[in-house]
């Protein structure tokens, strides 16, 4: 009967006979961990059933967009500040409030009674007229604001919407490399489970075993980190979304319907000069600024004041020396006046402020005008950016499906078949699984960097790729 001990790198291996005659190699700790890979490989089919659970409840990134249009707060927040804005320009449209005076004049230090005992008792009322349009000039004014919180509400949705289609993608391609490592973790465990028989034949050493066991180990490290990451994006996407931050609902769709560009580079670029919502915005603070010298060179204009006063006089006339003795009668006498006065804006010391102001809104609408011809060109550049990351993520994409991607995983499968054949040693075929699941990677890669690069181009023209096509 034979009985000897081998030395392996752990454990110790014992070769006893079978009651059927055979010799057989044991080692106790390598029986564990195969029974892990096979624990690993049950994980990774349950991880496959909710994988295909969560496929039914996947959203489309349009759907997440109109989602995010109806309840972000910040966007409502915009919105609200629109409305304010036309309630403004309402309120500003009206005449100014009349004024009301009552005065009782000359009481007596001995009498509270203020009606009878008083010399008179003047009632007045008075209405001042802003005249040559003042009023209707102001509300133009905030009417052109009205129109500066639309575009900034238009510029806010653009940049969620891009916002929201990158950190989809982001989420997208994190759940592919997800995919490929619980997949890439399943060949592993196949290829140790081939093995197994091998092992026990004493065909293969105890640490090939191990080097795959490791490598399994080391994948699924790197599959904790890209669920963390997964969860980290969540977050991001929760807030742009305006969903509660803890919520775990959001799946990517697995096949999406890739968008395609049609435009070419200079109707993009023309398309940027009328329709981005941040050039627009300028546009409108240059005919608000119009619009404020329209309304400051009315102010030129004088404004009337009319005045009406009632004159109560309980005690009668108040007479001179030189009255008529006929009105001694002391009745209630009553009277009234009336008032007209107008402002002097265009006096020399009071006229160079207008001029000052007006001189001061042609320089801010000269500023504006090189301010927005410089965000023009800063645009331009990012969308030619944009432009060159789209061609070479097609392109790559391309490459990586048709060609790449096919001839390393032949490889692998070559070397895996070398290996079970004993022509080849186990550090090659984990070095080919890396470099298919790098390329594989790489793949998905360069499809989401095409979905990010047309979210970039669609926030630099303004608008989405459905409205230029």
């Amino acid at each position: 009967m034979l009985s000897k001990t081998k030395s392996r790198i752990t454990g110790e291996n014992l070769v006893r006979r079978t009651p059927y005659g055979e010799f057989r190699i044991e080692n106790y700790q390598t029986r564990i961990s195969l029974r892990n890979s096979a624990f690993f490989s049950a994980l990774f089919a349950v991880s496959l059933f909710f994988l295909s659970i969560n496929k039914a409840t996947a959203q489309s990134v349009d759907s997440l967009v109109a989602e995010a249009v109806r309840n972000n707060p910040q966007l409502k927040s915009l919105q609200y500040k629109i409305t304010a804005s036309e309630k403004r320009a309402e309120s500003i449209n009206n005449l100014p409030a009349p004024n009301f005076s009552a005065a009782f004049n000359q009481i007596p230090t001995n009498s509270i009674d203020v009606l009878n005992q008083s010399i008179s008792n003047d009632f007045a009322i008075s209405q001042m007229f802003p005249l040559g349009g003042k009023l209707n000039a102001m509300a133009e004014v905030e009417r052109r604001n009205t129109l500066i919180e639309g575009n900034s509400y238009e510029i806010y949705k653009v940049n969620l919407t891009a916002g929201i289609k990158m950190s989809y993608y982001t989420l997208w391609l994190i759940d592919r490399k997800i995919e490929v490592q619980r997949k890439n973790i399943s060949l592993l465990n196949d290829l140790v489970n081939s093995i197994e028989a091998s092992y026990y034949t004493n065909k293969i050493n105890q640490a090939d075993v191990l080097t795959l066991q490791s490598e399994i180990a080391s994948k699924e490290t790197e599959l904790l980190i890209l669920e963390k990451q997964r969860e980290a994006e969540i977050y991001k996407l929760n807030k742009l979304l305006g969903r509660n931050l803890d919520s775990k609902e959001v799946y990517t769709v697995v096949d999406f319907p890739a968008d395609m560009l049609t435009s070419t580079q200079a109707k993009l670029e023309e398309i940027l000069g009328y329709s981005n919502p941040s050039l627009k915005k300028m546009d409108s603070m240059i005919e608000m600024n119009k619009a404020m010298i329209d309304a400051n060179n009315r102010e030129l204009i004088p404004d009337l004041m009319i005045q009406g006063m009632l004159m109560r006089m309980p005690l009668g006339m108040t007479l001179t020396s030189k009255s008529d003795l006929t009105m001694l009668n002391p009745k209630t006498e009553i009277m009234y006046s009336l008032m007209f006065s107008i402002n002097l804006p265009f006096a020399p010391w009071s006229i160079n402020k207008y001029k000052a102001k007006e001189e001061e809104l042609f320089a801010g609408i000269s500023s504006i005008e090189y301010e927005k011809k410089d965000m023009q060109r800063e645009m331009t550049s990012k969308l030619k950016e944009a432009l060159v990351k789209y061609n070479t993520a097609v392109e790559l994409a391309k490459l990586y499906s048709e060609k790449v991607i096919p001839l390393y995983g032949k490889a692998a499968e070559s070397q895996a078949s070398a290996y079970q054949n004993g022509r080849t040693g186990v550090t090659t075929v984990i070095d080919s699984y890396r470099m298919l699941l790098m390329q594989e990677m790489n793949n998905y890669m360069a499809m989401a960097d095409t979905q990010m690069s047309l979210a970039e181009i669609e926030m630099m023209v303004g608008t989405t790729l459905k409205s230029f096509r």
